[in-house]
Protein backbone atom coordinates (compact mmCIF):
# COMPACT_ATOMS: atom_id res chain seq x y z
CA UNK A 1 0.00 0.00 0.00
CA UNK A 2 1.14 3.43 -0.68
CA UNK A 3 2.45 5.56 1.88
CA UNK A 4 0.55 8.84 2.36
CA UNK A 5 4.06 10.79 2.75
CA UNK A 6 4.56 9.22 -1.01
CA UNK A 7 4.29 11.21 -4.24
CA UNK A 8 1.95 9.88 -6.59
CA UNK A 9 2.46 9.03 -9.57
CA UNK A 10 0.29 9.54 -12.68
CA UNK A 11 0.73 8.49 -16.21
CA UNK A 12 0.80 10.85 -18.82
CA UNK A 13 -1.67 9.79 -22.04
CA UNK A 14 0.26 9.16 -25.00
CA UNK A 15 -1.46 11.47 -26.86
CA UNK A 16 -0.96 14.39 -24.48
CA UNK A 17 2.26 15.59 -25.45
CA UNK A 18 1.97 16.16 -29.33
CA UNK A 19 -1.38 17.82 -28.98
CA UNK A 20 0.58 19.94 -26.41
CA UNK A 21 3.48 20.11 -28.51
CA UNK A 22 0.64 21.30 -31.88
CA UNK A 23 -0.84 23.81 -30.19
CA UNK A 24 2.25 25.54 -28.52
CA UNK A 25 3.37 24.85 -32.66
CA UNK A 26 0.45 26.61 -33.94
CA UNK A 27 0.21 29.71 -31.07
CA UNK A 28 3.84 30.75 -32.16
CA UNK A 29 3.25 30.84 -35.59
CA UNK A 30 -0.01 32.38 -35.41
CA UNK A 31 1.43 35.38 -32.27
CA UNK A 32 -2.10 35.79 -31.24
CA UNK A 33 -3.20 38.64 -28.97
CA UNK A 34 -5.32 36.29 -27.06
CA UNK A 35 -4.09 32.76 -26.73
CA UNK A 36 -7.55 31.85 -24.29
CA UNK A 37 -9.30 32.53 -27.82
CA UNK A 38 -7.12 31.11 -29.93
CA UNK A 39 -6.77 28.02 -27.79
CA UNK A 40 -10.62 27.64 -28.08
CA UNK A 41 -10.45 27.78 -31.91
CA UNK A 42 -7.72 25.56 -32.13
CA UNK A 43 -9.71 22.63 -29.73
CA UNK A 44 -13.08 23.45 -31.70
CA UNK A 45 -11.29 22.78 -35.28
CA UNK A 46 -9.54 19.95 -34.01
CA UNK A 47 -12.40 18.10 -32.91
CA UNK A 48 -14.06 19.09 -36.43
CA UNK A 49 -11.52 17.46 -38.12
CA UNK A 50 -11.58 14.18 -35.78
CA UNK A 51 -15.37 13.70 -35.60
CA UNK A 52 -14.62 13.35 -39.82
CA UNK A 53 -10.94 11.52 -39.51
CA UNK A 54 -10.83 7.82 -38.83
CA UNK A 55 -6.73 8.45 -37.74
CA UNK A 56 -5.23 11.01 -35.53
CA UNK A 57 -5.49 14.62 -36.81
CA UNK A 58 -2.59 15.37 -35.02
CA UNK A 59 -0.62 12.14 -36.00
CA UNK A 60 -1.72 11.97 -39.33
CA UNK A 61 0.36 14.29 -41.65
CA UNK A 62 -2.22 14.85 -44.38
CA UNK A 63 -5.33 15.53 -42.02
CA UNK A 64 -2.69 17.33 -39.78
CA UNK A 65 -2.26 19.60 -42.80
CA UNK A 66 -5.82 20.12 -43.62
CA UNK A 67 -6.32 21.02 -39.86
CA UNK A 68 -3.86 23.23 -39.92
CA UNK A 69 -5.01 25.47 -43.13
CA UNK A 70 -8.25 25.43 -42.23
CA UNK A 71 -7.24 26.77 -38.46
CA UNK A 72 -4.91 29.50 -39.99
CA UNK A 73 -8.28 30.56 -42.15
CA UNK A 74 -10.60 30.66 -39.76
CA UNK A 75 -8.01 32.65 -37.60
CA UNK A 76 -7.36 35.11 -40.50
CA UNK A 77 -11.29 36.27 -40.71
CA UNK A 78 -11.33 36.59 -37.09
CA UNK A 79 -8.25 38.50 -36.86
CA UNK A 80 -9.59 41.04 -39.29
CA UNK A 81 -12.48 42.49 -37.13
CA UNK A 82 -11.02 44.72 -34.92
CA UNK A 83 -12.43 43.45 -31.89
CA UNK A 84 -14.02 39.77 -31.84
CA UNK A 85 -15.96 40.04 -28.89
CA UNK A 86 -17.36 43.93 -29.45
CA UNK A 87 -18.41 42.70 -32.76
CA UNK A 88 -20.54 40.02 -31.80
CA UNK A 89 -22.82 42.19 -29.06
CA UNK A 90 -26.21 42.90 -30.62
CA UNK A 91 -25.40 47.03 -30.02
CA UNK A 92 -22.83 46.32 -32.52
CA UNK A 93 -24.84 44.16 -34.77
CA UNK A 94 -28.07 46.75 -34.55
CA UNK A 95 -25.35 49.58 -35.42
CA UNK A 96 -24.22 48.03 -38.54
CA UNK A 97 -27.37 47.11 -39.73
CA UNK A 98 -28.52 50.98 -39.03
CA UNK A 99 -25.24 52.09 -41.30
CA UNK A 100 -26.32 49.90 -43.73
CA UNK A 101 -29.33 51.13 -43.80
CA UNK A 102 -28.54 54.83 -44.14
CA UNK A 103 -26.03 53.68 -46.45
CA UNK A 104 -28.51 51.99 -48.92
CA UNK A 105 -30.81 55.11 -48.63
CA UNK A 106 -28.00 57.26 -49.55
CA UNK A 107 -28.04 55.41 -52.74
CA UNK A 108 -31.42 54.88 -54.08
CA UNK A 109 -31.58 59.14 -53.61
CA UNK A 110 -28.74 59.98 -54.89
CA UNK A 111 -27.08 56.90 -57.11
CA UNK A 112 -25.55 58.89 -59.43
CA UNK A 113 -22.89 60.08 -56.85
CA UNK A 114 -22.09 56.51 -56.31
CA UNK A 115 -21.66 55.60 -60.28
CA UNK A 116 -24.58 53.72 -60.33
CA UNK A 117 -27.36 53.84 -62.91
CA UNK A 118 -30.55 55.27 -61.28
CA UNK A 119 -32.45 53.23 -63.60
CA UNK A 120 -30.83 50.13 -62.17
CA UNK A 121 -31.95 50.94 -58.51
CA UNK A 122 -35.40 52.10 -59.77
CA UNK A 123 -36.08 48.58 -61.08
CA UNK A 124 -34.60 46.91 -58.19
CA UNK A 125 -36.74 48.48 -55.66
CA UNK A 126 -39.72 48.10 -57.81
CA UNK A 127 -38.81 44.30 -57.82
CA UNK A 128 -38.08 44.53 -53.97
CA UNK A 129 -41.65 45.62 -53.60
CA UNK A 130 -43.28 42.91 -56.07
CA UNK A 131 -41.01 40.33 -53.86
CA UNK A 132 -42.88 41.70 -50.52
CA UNK A 133 -46.41 41.27 -52.46
CA UNK A 134 -45.92 37.85 -53.43
CA UNK A 135 -44.46 36.44 -50.18
CA UNK A 136 -47.75 38.42 -49.08
CA UNK A 137 -49.87 36.57 -51.20
CA UNK A 138 -48.02 33.06 -50.51
CA UNK A 139 -49.14 33.70 -47.06
CA UNK A 140 -52.41 34.16 -47.32
CA UNK A 141 -53.16 31.27 -49.28
CA UNK A 142 -50.67 28.97 -47.64
CA UNK A 143 -51.48 25.18 -47.97
CA UNK A 144 -52.58 23.22 -44.93
CA UNK A 145 -51.93 26.31 -42.95
CA UNK A 146 -48.47 26.51 -43.54
CA UNK A 147 -47.08 29.94 -42.63
CA UNK A 148 -43.98 31.56 -44.77
CA UNK A 149 -43.55 34.17 -41.78
CA UNK A 150 -40.21 32.19 -40.37
CA UNK A 151 -38.83 32.80 -43.87
CA UNK A 152 -39.31 36.39 -43.74
CA UNK A 153 -36.71 39.33 -42.89
CA UNK A 154 -37.53 41.47 -40.33
CA UNK A 155 -37.70 44.56 -43.59
CA UNK A 156 -40.41 42.12 -45.12
CA UNK A 157 -42.45 42.06 -41.51
CA UNK A 158 -42.11 45.58 -40.98
CA UNK A 159 -43.00 45.77 -44.51
CA UNK A 160 -45.88 43.84 -43.65
CA UNK A 161 -46.95 45.40 -40.46
CA UNK A 162 -47.20 48.65 -42.14
CA UNK A 163 -49.21 48.17 -44.73
CA UNK A 164 -51.71 46.39 -42.30
CA UNK A 165 -51.93 49.36 -40.59
CA UNK A 166 -52.72 50.96 -43.50
CA UNK A 167 -55.27 48.84 -44.77
CA UNK A 168 -56.79 49.03 -40.79
CA UNK A 169 -56.56 52.46 -40.91
CA UNK A 170 -58.65 52.75 -44.56
CA UNK A 171 -61.00 50.28 -43.30
CA UNK A 172 -62.19 52.12 -39.73
CA UNK A 173 -62.56 55.48 -41.80
CA UNK A 174 -64.55 53.58 -44.29
CA UNK A 175 -66.66 52.28 -41.45
CA UNK A 176 -66.79 55.55 -39.50
CA UNK A 177 -67.88 57.28 -42.51
CA UNK A 178 -70.41 54.27 -43.05
CA UNK A 179 -72.15 55.04 -39.83
CA UNK A 180 -72.22 58.91 -39.89
CA UNK A 181 -74.31 58.57 -42.92
CA UNK A 182 -76.59 55.89 -41.30
CA UNK A 183 -76.38 58.14 -38.08
CA UNK A 184 -78.14 61.13 -40.35
CA UNK A 185 -80.62 59.13 -42.36
CA UNK A 186 -81.74 57.74 -39.10
CA UNK A 187 -82.03 61.02 -37.35
CA UNK A 188 -83.87 62.49 -40.79
CA UNK A 189 -86.52 59.47 -40.70
CA UNK A 190 -86.98 59.86 -37.13
CA UNK A 191 -87.79 63.66 -37.75
CA UNK A 192 -90.29 62.82 -40.55
CA UNK A 193 -91.67 60.21 -37.99
CA UNK A 194 -91.92 62.92 -35.29
CA UNK A 195 -93.25 65.60 -37.21
CA UNK A 196 -96.13 63.58 -39.01
CA UNK A 197 -97.45 62.24 -35.58
CA UNK A 198 -97.13 65.44 -34.07
CA UNK A 199 -99.49 66.94 -37.78
CA UNK A 200 -101.94 63.97 -37.17
CA UNK A 201 -102.54 64.68 -33.07
CA UNK A 202 -102.89 68.12 -33.86
CA UNK A 203 -105.23 67.35 -36.81
CA UNK A 204 -107.22 65.08 -35.00
CA UNK A 205 -107.53 68.07 -31.86
CA UNK A 206 -108.59 70.58 -34.97
CA UNK A 207 -105.30 72.99 -34.69
CA UNK A 208 -104.68 72.39 -38.47
CA UNK A 209 -106.77 71.42 -41.34
CA UNK A 210 -106.05 67.48 -42.49
CA UNK A 211 -105.26 69.06 -45.86
CA UNK A 212 -102.24 71.24 -44.66
CA UNK A 213 -100.71 68.34 -42.81
CA UNK A 214 -100.95 66.34 -45.81
CA UNK A 215 -99.30 69.54 -47.98
CA UNK A 216 -96.73 69.76 -44.96
CA UNK A 217 -95.55 66.16 -45.32
CA UNK A 218 -95.75 66.42 -48.93
CA UNK A 219 -93.12 68.91 -49.06
CA UNK A 220 -91.17 67.78 -46.40
CA UNK A 221 -90.59 64.88 -49.02
CA UNK A 222 -90.07 67.32 -51.84
CA UNK A 223 -87.31 68.49 -49.83
CA UNK A 224 -85.35 65.21 -48.82
CA UNK A 225 -85.14 64.13 -52.74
Amino acid sequence: MMSENSPEKYKIPDSLRPLLEALARETIRAQPDDVISFGKLFFDILSFHQKDSDKCVIGDNISYDMFRMDLQQRYKNMSSKENIMRSASPEDIAATKIQAAFRGHQVRMHPEKYGIDAELVRRRSSDRLASLDFKKDQKRHSIGGYSLEHSQTPEDRAATKIQAEIRGFLARKNVQAMREQNDNAATKIQAHVRGFLARKRLGKEGLISPSRSHSSLQSHRSDDN
